[in-house]
């Protein structure tokens, strides 16, 4: 059996990556993670000074203590009818507005610590303690390296050929000798009117986050499989003016016969079209030979020693 492959390049892409800014400004007063560090969803990667903020908090939960007290009075001296209701709703209004504002205060000091969105792997430090920090200073970066996605162009011709589930086989010079498994996920509907090519993705799990966003991989992805492939030896290819042709064994003569090649292989080169299986082809001498030249089998030449003779080979 014959596995036609397709190769391709494309760069590794975290499943989920972003970079972490602050929502606000201020000093670096903590800074909880290690380059390269695994850390969980929610977990605190930096803080900022919060004096103020602690500060507004404490006097939003005292306002707030102290309106629900005289709520509280005025509700009772409203059942006992000694106070307007005007006054109990007015009391209920700066009620419901001193909540607001805790919960405000709240929300700006926990803009002082800022949190993983989501579990991953940190990247390099960008700052120090006591650096000052804005929206536009960009702490580290985060990315999720469970399974990484790579991306890459195929010939259109192989548009049919493609679908979600096929397995793909990736390699990198980072990682000689170590091939990765994966699966396409994603096929594009459209061809590109520039190259006739179109777009694949593929996953690949990566839960050791062995492999890193933006690595480059080159990539093979299996498009088809024959069972009745014709393969041939690679020394009994004959390239010339761009066709390839080899000399078939007819009888004692040598027919010169051009062929339609296939996928390049370990075993030998599969022949597409242009040779019927079982032919015998020769491997050696083919300098000499002209199409309808006489040969003998390379078993007849070794008995009688006569090294004029090309060889032939059974396929």
């Amino acid at each position: 059996m014959v596995r036609e492959t397709v190769a391709a390049v494309g760069a590794a892409r975290a499943a989920s990556s972003v970079r972490i800014v602050p929502t606000a400004s201020g000093l670096v007063t903590r800074i909880a993670f290690q380059s390269g560090q695994r850390v969980e969803a929610g977990a605190v990667l930096v803080e900022l000074d919060s004096a103020s903020e602690r500060a507004a908090l404490r006097e939003a939960e005292s306002e707030l203590a102290n309106l629900r007290r005289q709520v509280g009075r005025a509700e009772t001296l409203r059942a006992q009818r000694l106070l307007p209701a005007a006054d109990l709703d007015d009391l209920r209004s700066r009620l419901a507005g001193a909540e607001a504002r805790l919960e405000a205060a709240r929300g700006q000091l926990d803009k002082r610590l800022i949190l993983a969105p989501f579990a991953g792997v940190v990247g390099l430090r960008n700052i120090h303690l006591g650096d000052y920090v804005d929206s536009n200073t960009i702490l580290t970066t985060l990315d999720d390296l469970d399974a990484v996605e790579l991306e890459f162009r195929i010939p259109e011709r192989y548009f049919r050929a493609v679908r979600t589930g096929q397995a793909v086989a990736a390699a990198s010079v980072a990682f000689p000798g170590q091939t990765f498994a994966g699966v396409v996920r994603e096929v594009d509907t459209r061809i590109d009117a520039a190259t006739r090519s179109f777009r694949v993705r593929a996953e690949l799990p990566n839960p050791d986050a062995l492999l890193p966003d933006g690595l480059f991989m080159a990539i093979s992805l299996v498009v088809g499989e024959r069972e009745d492939a014709v393969l041939v030896p690679e020394e009994a290819i004959i390239s010339e003016g761009g066709a390839s042709y080899l000399y078939v064994v007819d009888g004692e003569i040598a027919t010169k016969t051009t062929i339609v090649l296939g996928q390049r292989l370990d075993a030998g080169v599969e022949v597409r079209a242009g040779l019927a299986p079982g032919s015998e082809v020769v491997t050696r001498g083919h300098q000499s030979l002209r199409d309808g030249s006489p040969i003998r089998p390379v078993r007849e030449r070794a008995a009688d020693q006569n090294p004029g003779d090309p060889p032939r080979h059974a396929s």
